[in-house]
């Protein structure tokens, strides 16, 4: 029987699935209009406002302590913020030839691909899950359905 935790943890992956299809979409018609690296520029100028009204209010409201973040994580979440400038780009260069559809399965590939090492390696400081036979094969069977997905008329 799977975990009531587990089934709230994937719900909540669906549903940010389901939001970054919403936004892989309109990075790909973005990146057509005014090109990736524009659309990469904007869109993250967009999530960088959110996030300073985000701090603005838990400021207001006092939900969110901000101040003493461990230094080495401030950094690192500060790069990883950067790579997702990355990350527009390469949605709105790549789904142009590919369409969103297999766009969004092989960046779902890309993305299990590193998980798995990942997980291998503990880099998380999670739990370690190895990389069984099961877990290639899934990998396997997703790129089996990612080329499956790919437009033949392109």
């Amino acid at each position: 029987m799977v975990k009531n935790s587990i089934l709230i943890g994937l719900s909540g992956a669906l549903l940010t699935g389901m939001i970054i299809g919403v936004q892989a979409t309109l990075s790909n018609r973005g990146g057509n209009i005014i090109g990736p690296i524009r659309t990469g520029v904007l869109t993250n100028l967009g999530s960088g406002i959110f996030a300073i009204l985000f701090i603005v209010i838990t400021l207001i409201w006092r939900t969110v302590e901000w101040r003493n973040l461990p230094n080495p994580t401030l950094w690192m979440l500060l790069f990883s913020g950067g790579l997702g400038v990355l990350v527009v780009i390469g949605v709105s260069f790549s789904l142009r030839y590919t369409g969103v559809t297999a766009g969004s399965a092989a960046l779902i590939l890309g993305q299990l691909l590193i998980s798995m090492v990942v997980d291998a390696m503990g880099w998380t400081g999670q739990e370690v899950v190895p990389i069984t036979w099961q877990r290639v094969l899934g990998l396997i069977v997703m790129a089996a359905g990612l080329f499956l997905l790919m437009p033949k008329n392109r």
